[in-house]
């Protein structure tokens, strides 16, 4: 099985969960938390936090080779802080208005994974918004003495 297909399949098995009343979206959010804080012990990501943007960058960079994502880092938004990236197709399958919330719900495992990481992901567009792609910045800040 591909990792497109694995995140297609998990996208529509989030969707069904996310629509359980009064638990769905708390379930969602609680699955992904778990399944970052999973991955960032795991041999692929190796428990490493990033003390700088140009260290988390290549670290990014590694894991989306790794697992084929239609992400892009835009030219010249690169800080020394931050750097921002579009995704053409969401990995998940989202791409309807009706289907915004169990976007945000599932972006708690990217939340949480690269917080761990020690980046923050900042979504400023979603497809299933309405954009024609997703905008997200990745902001790490500057660490000594941790």
């Amino acid at each position: 099985m591909t990792p497109s297909t694995v995140m297609a399949t998990l996208g529509r098995f989030y969707e069904q969960i996310y629509k359980l009343p009064r638990v769905g979206p708390s379930l969602v959010r609680g699955v992904n938390r778990y399944v970052a804080f999973w991955s960032f012990y795991s041999h692929i990501v190796r428990g490493k936090r990033y003390r700088s943007i140009a260290d988390f960058k290549k670290e990014f960079l590694r894991l989306v080779a790794i697992m084929k994502f239609p992400i892009e880092i835009v030219p010249g938004s690169d800080t020394p802080d931050r750097f921002d990236l579009h995704v053409s197709e969401c990995p998940f399958g989202y791409c309807r208005p009706d289907q915004q919330g169990v976007c945000d719900a599932t972006m708690e495992m990217d939340r949480g994974l690269f917080g761990r990481m020690g980046a923050e992901l900042k979504i400023m567009e979603t497809i299933p918004e309405g954009a024609t792609q997703c905008r997200i910045a990745m902001i790490v800040k500057e660490r000594t003495g941790e």
